[in-house]
């Protein structure tokens, strides 16, 4: 199947970790917008390491759902709690179109990167933040798993029996 070029031209960060970022931006990808994933270089994304099965996966392998949601995006290790990290990070900005970032309430704060900064270094940056329940109000860090996640959206209310514990869906489907 052929690549789309619907996007062709447009540059996106990507700054998530785990399942939703990455298929948001492999989405991106397939309609063709170059997509940089920056990883922290020792860290990495979690997703890198996630098999199906109990089996480990060898040194230096990445699992194959982060092989598949990746393999048309470009790569950087950023360490965004460093300085250089965030000026290499700032110069990416400076051409790009689209941020996309998963780190919750607070976290481009926490890694000194302020929305503020990021639009004074590119004013046509748009911003795309994804977080399980917001990034304000009472909810905003509330924890959230895949239990969590699949409960909250009333999903379990119709699995298993009436009178025994929630039954969640297998897979990752709440993320």
């Amino acid at each position: 199947m052929a690549k789309s070029e619907i996007l062709s031209g447009i540059t996106v960060l990507d700054l998530t970790r785990g399942m939703p970022g990455a298929i948001t931006t492999l989405v991106l990808s397939d309609y063709g917008a170059d997509v940089i994933k920056v990883e922290d270089p020792i860290a990495g994304d979690p997703l890198r390491r996630w098999v199906a099965s109990n089996t480990p996966l060898p040194e230096g392998e990445d699992g194959a759902l982060f092989q598949f949601l990746n393999a048309s995006k470009r790569g950087i290790a950023l360490d965004l709690e460093q300085s250089a990290g965030r000026g290499d990070l700032f110069e990416l900005v400076g051409r790009a179109d689209v941020l996309v970032e998963s780190f919750g309430p607070g976290g481009l704060a926490e890694r000194q990167i302020s929305k503020a900064a990021l639009w004074q270094k590119n004013p046509g940056l748009s911003i795309v933040s994804i977080s399980p329940w917001g990034l304000e109000g009472p909810e905003a860090s509330r924890p959230a798993t895949e239990f969590t996640l699949q409960a909250a959206t009333g999903s379990i209310a119709y699995r298993g029996l009436p009178d025994r514990k929630p039954v969640a869906a297998g897979g990752r489907i709440g993320e």
